[in-house]
């Protein structure tokens, strides 16, 4: 069902305000930006926008307004999996008639399955009052673009990983590490889960490269099992208590331990505790992590 939204100051009509495509901009380039994005991974960088035309005359006669440089393009990333928000602003100041384009920036490691991409003219600054109903304060929005969903991940499943530098965070030169952050085993397992890959390890390049990746994929998938079932089995107390929510913590963990291991989180993580050695040899078993390194 559409919204309707009341305001309580006068807004742009339709006529002043034209939002163009979102775009996305790749090694100088700019096209469309699709509904599903290729050739994403956690260690991307990714710069989208959008472009707006104004009409002066109809903006200010609409509004009640009377100058651009009280205004700003505001554009808003929302990514509800890592509870993430990004923000680029394009103030208005000086601006002459033509196209306002407003870049925003998806940093590496911070967003996964999907962004809310919304844009917004607002007003960038508190205004002596000018009339009835003619907004005055900071951030009140003047015009709206329609929302925007960009998915990432399309229907397969990728790990939150995230490329850091391991000696800034006091962790020596191990080439990887899982960190947790959930406080639940309902919360979601995108917002409260990272692989971080240290990139003061010569293998760094290795993970991230898919070509290279098809040769180490067992040894990663081996460590990664192993240190995901290690934090629940030291660090949740309700581990025995596996949620059933969709993408939550237990969920995926439950998920993972029936693909790998043949058995529910609850009884990999009593074989962890009680008999690691044999976790360990069941875990070689299903995943033969050196496969790819034998030729």
């Amino acid at each position: 069902m559409a919204r309707l939204r009341f305001y309580p100051h006068r807004t742009a009509d339709a006529t002043s305000v034209s939002w163009h495509s979102w775009w996305i901009e790749r090694n100088g380039d700019r096209s469309v930006l699709p509904p599903l994005l290729t050739g994403w991974d956690y260690a991307s960088c990714e710069t989208v926008g959008i472009s707006v035309d104004l009409c002066e005359e109809a903006l200010f006669e609409s509004t009640g307004l009377e100058s651009l440089d009280d205004l700003e393009v505001v554009v808003v990333a929302d990514c509800p999996a890592v509870q993430q928000r990004f923000i680029a602003r394009e103030p208005l100041t000086g601006h002459e008639r033509g196209t306002v384009d407003v870049a925003l920036q998806l940093p590496p490691g911070q967003v996964a399955d999907a962004v809310k991409l919304s844009a917004f003219l607002v007003l960038s600054r508190n205004i002596e009052e000018l009339g009835y109903r003619v907004a005055s304060h900071q951030g009140a929005r003047i015009h709206s673009s329609e929302p925007f969903t960009l998915r990432l991940e399309g229907d397969s499943s990728r790990f939150p990983t995230e490329p850091v530098p391991f000696s800034e965070l006091g962790y020596g030169n191990a080439p990887l590490t899982v960190i947790t952050v959930y406080e639940e085993m309902s919360d979601s397992f995108m917002g409260g889960v990272r692989l971080l890959i240290n990139t003061e390890h010569q293998a760094w390049r290795l993970f991230l490269d898919p070509q290279a990746a098809s040769h180490i994929v067992g040894l990663l998938r081996f460590d990664v099992v192993r240190l995901l079932v290690a934090k629940v089995t030291n660090e949740v107390g309700n581990a025995d208590e596996s949620s059933s929510i969709e993408g939550s913590v237990g969920d995926v963990l439950e998920r993972m331990c029936q693909g790998v291991l043949g058995m529910g989180l609850k009884s990999a993580t009593h074989l962890y505790r009680d008999d690691p050695a044999h976790f360990e040899v069941l875990l070689h078993d299903r995943l033969n992590p050196f496969a790819g390194l034998i030729s």
